[in-house]
């Protein structure tokens, strides 16, 4: 087996035990800790750097991992601010460096590269080198894309952004992974792997409901009408049953008339803490006679691209095949 093979393997079993401890951490904790992410990219950059040499690649793209770099480290150290050059310590000025040499393999390959021609590029007729500046200019746009989307709130966790930014990282694109199973042999274009891989997550995120109806059906929590509002997203348990995880108590008491009337509410109060209120909650609703109670709990979208894995080994990119054939 040549060495580049035994590479993509050892990737790919990597992000595999990555996103899964991952995905623990999110499900048990709801956070991952910024510790976990910088760990594996040491091994992850080593991994790239490993296949780049063995591809005998231009000096020029081993400046843009610099500039992907110092692009990945904005979420977990922000950006030098030159206004404070005097106050910089040696991390700063560290940093700054990695700035600079990726500005250089920037400039540097533009000037390599500018009399591309881009149907032979889209036809992977160019060079090795000029096809690999060029795709990582684009994971270079597409962390910039994710950056801006968690600045927006479009997506909501720091850890999410990390794993997605990470991701591109680790597959710029889909030379650095391993055909795809049962992907058709001609493909008339494919997303960048992080990309298809944010697409998986997000239809099996779509399963959920689905899931969670049949679950709350088999317990014989929908017993009314009312009860299939909250059976997709939610379930029914009883109320000293629920323990010190993090959930929202969905169910509430309303006291009218000197008469108790349950509520059950499709989202929480915005100002309701899933951390803080659990135990509080519980006591209200024991004292009033409510014996179960329906809880949500957060759905960690990091465990969702842990197993969009799978999808993305076995088929690759679903739109791909979509245009191709359909």
């Amino acid at each position: 087996m040549e060495l580049i093979s035994i590479i993509v393997i050892v990737r790919v079993s990597a992000l595999v035990l990555c996103l899964a401890i991952a995905a623990k951490s999110d499900y048990d904790n709801l956070m991952v800790p910024d510790s976990h992410w910088l760990k594996w990219s040491i091994i992850f950059v080593f991994l790239l750097l490993t296949e780049m040499i063995l591809l005998q690649t231009s000096i020029s793209n081993f400046y843009m991992i610099a500039a992907i770099l110092a692009i990945c480290s904005i979420p977990f150290f922000g950006t030098p601010s030159i206004k404070n050059i005097l106050g910089w310590k040696k991390f700063e000025f560290y940093l700054a460096s990695l700035y600079l040499i990726g500005f250089a393999g920037i400039l540097g390959g533009i000037i390599e590269n500018q009399d591309t021609d881009f149907i032979s590029l889209i036809l992977g007729e160019e060079s090795p080198e000029t096809i690999f500046w060029w795709t990582l200019i684009i994971s270079f746009l597409i962390i910039m894309l994710y950056l801006y989307a968690w600045k927006l709130k479009i997506i909501q966790g720091g850890a999410d952004v990390k794993a997605l930014i990470l991701l591109t990282f680790i597959f710029p694109s889909w030379q650095f992974l391993p055909e795809p199973l049962f992907s058709p042999d001609e493909i008339l274009f494919r997303l960048p792997p992080s990309l298809v891989m944010f697409v998986w997550a997000g239809l099996v995120f779509l399963l959920a409901p689905p899931i969670l109806l049949f679950y709350n059906y088999k317990k014989g929590n929908i017993t009314s009408t009312s009860d299939i509002k909250m059976a997709w997203h939610s379930v029914k348990i009883p109320i000293d049953q629920i323990g010190s995880k993090p959930v929202w108590i969905l169910t509430e008491v309303k006291e009218e008339d000197d008469k108790i009337r349950e509520i059950n509410r499709i989202l929480p109060k915005s100002n309701y803490s899933m951390f803080d209120e659990i135990e509080e909650k519980k006591a209200i609703l024991s004292s009033k006679g409510i014996e179960s109670a329906w809880v949500a709990s957060k759905h960690p979208f990091i465990v969702y691209l842990f197993l969009s894995i799978f999808p993305l080994l076995l088929i690759g990119d679903l739109f791909g095949i979509i245009a191709t054939y359909f």
